[in-house]
């Protein structure tokens, strides 16, 4: 293994920098609306807008390209910049350009963009233009192979293109156009007429839109870009120091170039990145890096190979990395103290849903932003390369919570890239986490291979597969090539639903026998009946799920398009078609059940002793779950005592996931082919409804058809029609928390192994405190379960003691990891000691008196360094609320031990 390069002093003066800034309040860094104001007004003057009225008179996908323009416009506005810091070059820095205050736990900023009938309709919907997904990946090979300016002039010249052809059509059809003077009126006419001039008027209309706003959008990086190149020159005529001055006209100069042409080093590729992620997240895009080893390796390698020394050119490559994680890293918040004046969440900001669904605390400082490494070549060779490498070097030097980083290995990872892992995860104690491809692979393959009916396609499929990565938290998606959304549902409402005839368990007495989210079933008596109901629920569950995700198809074009996005996305260039159009070519959905740990448990103790050996009344147990197994009248000795029986057997005499028993082997399988096998159902059905075309079904069919969609709340078209013949949601299935377990609990009544409102088992993990003979038993567990169907993933995160703990400890772990055909995992190493200490620290800044409060502002800073795994992403062991502390505290394994005891 090549040895790490320690940082440089600039880097650790960088670093030292940030994690100071973040340690105070940064509330006055956010935009407001006022900041917006000079830069709309000129932005407006460029586009002969006089007032907001004829702002929207333009396409929304057109508002949303010139409000990209205001918003970097605005972020490079020296005045605005005197407290958003957004115009800044910090001395040192290598990268520049400085992403403005947001996270997916408080919010975003943007200029509004839609009317206020859009917002008030959009009410209804939970959608604005804050409610954009983010949550993909960008392949950054397209973006450097041509530059933005390339993007830019393609762009350009199809704009004149479609306007030619708009033009040239119109004059072929007078007729057609005599009474139809606007555009709206045209859209509207969409839906009631489908002559084929009116389809074919409709998609020239459509191209020649997208490609204006995808050049609107690349016109306002340029500027972005050029304005940066401004401040770079003029801050190096402000040094006297020869070093920094001619580091500052090399940024300028790199600057200047990027504008009017791609990349062709290593340093500038770097920059372009950096320069476009952050106009991505300035647009509310909060989107991963995707495999940055493989994107920038061809730019690495040609400097490498004429550098006349090979070791200073590799030091210097990693320190610009690491000056690469720090740029990404800037909106960091280590102190807990100032989050409600940072609070810009509102009713959609948070991945389009609810924000209450999110717990905010949590995802301060989540950006939504991953690096993947290593992994196969779209051709299936493995994919390790020098860059590789460099990046785990920088990761293990500066140890940052963002962007997140995760490796792809396999049985194919040579023993330096292993060893290189290990020593990285030992050192960071949290990073980097792992992707095994030897799962992961074959079940993006198989949902691929599902939706392809030619050797061509499979092929095709094939090289997506070996291709893929993940998003902002941890599902797998395609690098670069795909749309991607995702619902969750809860796996414990299944169960509860399946004992209690179709509602959800509740202490609300007035909803006597619970929360009605479902239909009334029989009540069950046997394991058999429990499995048929619980299959019946989870239909029920995952087939809102599905129409849910056809129907964002059905208005986010009019809400959140995304032309910078689209400009680099699969197909949507070639399509003319941005990717809220169904222009990507690819559209994945994931299906991902919560608490199924949770929910494996509560059903091993239920079928032990509920159903097989009959030892409690299911109304009972229902009883005592709801009460959180404590009588409500305290003189019911006898009914307390019984309760305590059935608490103590549920948590300590029946299988539990992780301890590797039979039972657990078949509870686990039966639920995860349960949400294979129904999520294909689901989509079948989903097809028939939204998707297909009406043309080859029978009268009859399309009757039905006309009914079902009609119930589901759409009148339009079909998909196929709406999309073009080779549109399709591609369903994957998964498991996971992601960081909400603790709110997920809340509600819920009391299961095996937890109480009521207690969080529920983060991802796809063991229960806290129940590994008892190391980690062993937890691996074979996953090997006994189908992990090569879980396409949307299933993360298993697990916390060891440190102490007596090496690098070849780590390195087993992993090994064990991959060959027992785990699906992802988090490693975390530490001290017990140091994580209660933080924990009284975190609680006493809340809620101690004001001694208790100055000990703890005063000495919490020294664990800034400390990073965990939250559930979906890193974060400062400090930022995290105490919920999610005291949940992590009771994960440690005393022993990493892998064998099984």
């Amino acid at each position: 293994m090549t040895e790490f390069i320690p940082s440089t002093n600039r880097v650790k003066k960088l670093l030292d920098n940030l994690k100071e800034r973040a340690l105070t309040n940064r509330s006055d860094e956010w935009f407001c609306e006022e900041d917006f104001k000079k830069s709309k007004e000129k932005v407006f003057e460029d586009y002969g807008f006089t007032n907001d009225k004829e702002y929207f008179k333009r396409p929304v996908i057109e508002r949303k390209a010139i409000a990209i323009d205001i918003m970097l416009r605005s972020m490079t506005d020296p005045e605005v910049s005197k407290h958003t810091h957004t115009y800044e070059i910090e001395d040192g820095e290598l990268i520049v350009g400085v992403m403005p205050m947001a996270s997916n736990g408080l919010g975003k900023v943007f200029p509004n963009y839609l009317s206020e009938e859009e917002k008030r309709a959009a009410s209804y919907t939970n959608k604005t233009e804050l409610a954009i997904l983010g949550h993909n990946t960008v392949n950054y090979e397209k973006l450097l192979s041509k530059g933005i300016w390339e993007i830019r002039e393609e762009a350009r010249e199809k704009t004149e293109q479609y306007e030619k052809e708009i033009d040239s059509f119109k004059k072929e059809n007078p007729d057609f156009y005599k009474n139809i003077d606007r555009m709206e009126t045209i859209s509207i006419m969409q839906n009631s007429e489908n002559t084929p001039m009116l389809t074919r008027h409709n998609e020239l209309v459509s191209k020649r839109e997208f490609y204006n706003s995808v050049k609107i959008s690349c016109d306002a990086v340029i500027n972005y870009m050029d304005n940066f190149a401004k401040l770079a020159e003029y801050e190096s005529k402000r040094t006297d120091i020869k070093i920094r001055q001619n580091e500052l006209k090399k940024i300028a100069a790199i600057c200047n170039k990027l504008t009017i042409d791609k990349p062709t080093t290593f340093y500038e590729a770097l920059q372009c990145v950096y320069f476009f992620h952050l106009a991505m997240h300035a647009s509310m895009n909060l989107i991963s890096l995707g495999r940055l080893d493989q994107s920038l390796y061809s730019f690495y390698k040609e400097d490498f190979d004429k550098a006349p020394n090979k070791q200073a050119f590799r030091a210097k490559a990693t320190e610009l990395f690491e000056c690469f994680i720090i740029k990404c890293a800037g909106r960091l918040n280590l102190t807990t103290e100032f989050l409600v004046e940072q609070d810009h969440m509102d009713n959609n900001a948070a991945l389009g849903v609810h924000p209450y669904y999110l717990d905010q605390r949590a995802g301060v400082n989540n950006f939504l932003q991953n690096i993947i490494i290593g992994g196969l070549t779209p051709d299936g060779n493995d994919a390790e390369n020098d860059m590789t490498h460099i990046i785990l070097n920088a990761y293990a030097n500066v140890n940052l919570s963002t962007p997140g980083i995760y490796v792809r290995m396999g049985d194919y990872s040579s023993a330096d890239l292993r060893e290189s892992v290990a020593k990285c995860l030992h050192q960071t104690k949290n990073l980097p986490g792992i992707l095994n491809d030897n799962t992961l692979v074959p079940a993006i393959r198989e949902v691929l291979d599902k939706y392809e009916t030619s050797d061509e396609g499979r092929k095709k499929a094939t090289k997506f597969a070996n291709d893929y990565c993940v998003d902002g938290c941890w599902e797998p998606i395609l690098n670069g090539e795909c749309d991607w959304t995702f619902q969750m549902i809860s796996c414990l409402n299944m169960f509860q639903c399946a004992i209690n005839q179709g509602a959800v368990l509740d202490t609300n007495d007035g909803m006597l026998r619970g929360s009605k989210v479902s239909f009334r079933s029989p009540q069950v008596h046997t394991y058999r009946e429990f499995k048929e109901s619980f299959k019946k629920y989870m239909q029920f569950f995952i087939d809102q799920a599905v129409f849910t995700m056809y129907d964002c198809y059905t208005m986010d074009e009019f809400v959140t398009p995304s032309p910078l996005f689209s400009a680099v996305l699969g197909q949507c260039m070639e399509r003319g078609r941005d990717k809220s159009w169904g222009g990507t070519g690819m559209n994945i959905a994931g299906v991902i059940l919560t608490g199924v740990p949770d929910t494996i448990n509560i059903i091993a103790a239920f079928k032990k002793f509920v159903f097989e050996k009959q030892m409690y009344d299911i109304e009972e147990v229902k009883a005592a779950m709801v009460h959180n197994f404590k009588v409500p009248l305290e003189a019911d000795f006898q009914r307390q005592v019984l309760w305590n029986q059935i608490k103590n057997n549920f948590d300590y005499n029946c299988a539990k996931f992780g301890d590797a028993s039979d039972e657990i082997k078949e509870i686990g399988n039966f639920v995860l082919n349960s949400l294979v096998e129904i999520v294909d159902k689901s989509k079948e059905f989903s097809e028939k409804v939204f998707l297909n075309s009406l043309k080859d079904e029978s009268p009859e069919n399309v009757n039905l058809i006309r009914r079902l969609r009609q119930i589901a709340g759409y009148s339009g078209s079909c998909f196929k029609r709406k999309f073009g013949n080779d549109f399709c949601l591609r369903f994957t299935a998964g498991c996971g928390t992601f960081e909400g377990y603790p709110q997920q609990g809340l509600g819920v009544v009391a299961t095996a192994n937890r109480g009521l409102n207690d969080p529920l088992i983060a991802n796809f993990s063991p229960a806290p405190g129940s590994i008892k003979n190391g980690i062993g038993n937890v691996f074979k567990t996953l090997s006994q379960l189908p992990m090569n169907k879980m396409s949307a993933g299933a993360i298993t995160d697990l916390c060891i003691n440190e102490s007596g703990v090496d690098y070849t400890d780590v390195q087993s772990i992993i090994d064990a990891f991959i060959s027992n055909n785990g699906c992802m995992m988090t490693l975390a190493l530490g001290d017990i000691k140091v994580f209660q200490r933080m924990y009284d620290l975190s609680k006493d800044l809340l809620y101690g008196n004001e001694t208790q409060k100055a000990i703890a502002r005063d000495e919490l800073p020294k664990y800034r360094d400390i990073v965990v795994r939250v559930g979906g992403w890193q974060a400062p062991f400090i930022s995290m609320n105490l919920d999610q502390q005291a949940n992590y505290i009771a994960r440690f394994v005393s022993t990493p031990c892998t064998k099984e005891n």
